[in-house]
Parts: structure tokens; sequence; C-alpha cells
């Protein structure tokens, strides 16, 4: 009985749980967005033809994460939940998230990077262990990539390998990124693990205050 009260909670709360992540996720675009249109035209930013790329790239791709938002509020105004659209929901963000970083100037050292810990934060809302795990080893993967892009294509194996470069990331700071992915990946976990433990009923009986035992 504990099991089936799990699984009618779950289907239940995930659902609750995407229609706020998709919501949050709207307003977190229009926010961010709205931040850089201001920083470009309102606050005197760079109109070089760098910038100007730049620019033109972030508004693809905040175009392509808002279709996501909408695509994903007709799957659940209609209450279509696959068990996949949880997983193409949570990846579409990391790789909008990879494709701003590897579109920035900055690469992984922009504080874009931070985003990903959003997404982390997201995952236990769909009360799905398995998503926690596959968003924790997304990130670590998609943070990879984007190094790997930043190093070796943004600026170059040799710049970025030579002695006192400016562009060089720390490993400690690497090491220290990736131990933070995995813990946060770990106490989201333990949100879902303690919401079906509260479902299915603890094992023991608080007793009142004044109560004898």
């Amino acid at each position: 009985m504990s099991d089936e009260r799990w699984a009618d909670a779950r289907r239940l709360e995930a659902w609750a749980g995407e229609v706020r992540v998709n919501l949050i996720r709207a307003a977190a675009l229009l926010v961010f967005y709205g931040h850089h249109l201001l920083v470009v035209y309102v606050y005197g930013g760079d109109r070089s033809d760098e910038a100007i790329v730049h620019h033109a790239k972030v508004t693809a791709i905040a175009l392509a994460w808002m279709a996501a938002v909408f695509v994903l509020y007709v799957c659940l105004t209609r209450r279509w939940v696959p068990p996949g659209l949880k997983y193409a929901a949570t990846f579409w963000d990391i790789a909008m998230i990879s494709a701003l970083l590897m579109a920035s100037p900055d690469g992984p050292r922009s504080p874009l990077l931070y985003l990903y810990f959003v997404v982390l934060a997201t995952a236990p809302l769909r009360l799905s262990l398995p998503l926690v795990y596959a968003a924790t080893f997304g990130v670590m993967a998609a943070a990879t990539a984007v190094l790997g892009h930043y190093v070796f294509s943004q600026v170059g194996r040799e710049a970025y390998y030579a002695p006192d470069s400016p562009y060089r990331i720390a490993r400690s700071s690497e090491i220290i990124f990736l131990l933070a992915v995995g813990t946060a990946g770990l106490l989201a976990g333990q949100v879902v693990r303690q919401a079906r433990r509260v479902v299915r009923g603890y094992p023991v009986v608080v007793e009142e205050k004044g109560e004898s035992s």
C-alpha cells in the first residue's frame, strides 16, 4: 500500500513540479534576457562586431529556450507527461546553459556557470531519483565539454597552456566545481528520498509530549 501511495503521489506531484519549474523557467528567461538587453542598449554596452555577434547568439539561444517553454506548456496543460519529458526538459536546460557559456567570450569563467546549479535545484521537484542522477552527471559532462571548447577552440591550446596565461583556470577550481556539483546532486537526491519516506509513512511513531512510553 505504501508503494502505491508513493506512486500516486509522485505521479501528481511530479506533474505539479514540472508546471512550477516551467513557470520559473519562463520568468527567469525574461529577467535574464531583459538584463542582457539593458546592458546592450541602455548601459552603453560594447558596440564592436564581436559584441554584435555575441548579442545575436544570445538572442537565438533565448528564443530556442523560450520555444521549449511553450512546448512544455502545451504538453503540461493537456496533461500529456510521458516519462521522458522531464529528461528532455532537463537536458535542454543544460544544453542551453552550455550554449550560452560557449557563446560568451569568458567561456567557463563567466558567472553564467552558476546556472548549472539552478538545473540541479529543479531536479528534485519532479520526485525522481534517476532524474537527479541524470542531471548531476549531465551537468558534469556539459561543464567538461564547455571547458574543452574554451581550451581547444575559443582560446587555443597553446595560448591556454602558455606560462602565465591569463586564460587558464586553476585545476583546483575545476575539481572544486565538480565536487560541488556532486554534493548538490547528493543533497537533491536526499530531498526525493525524504519525500518518499513522508508519503510512505515513517516506521516509528513519535509520541506526543506528555505521553508515557
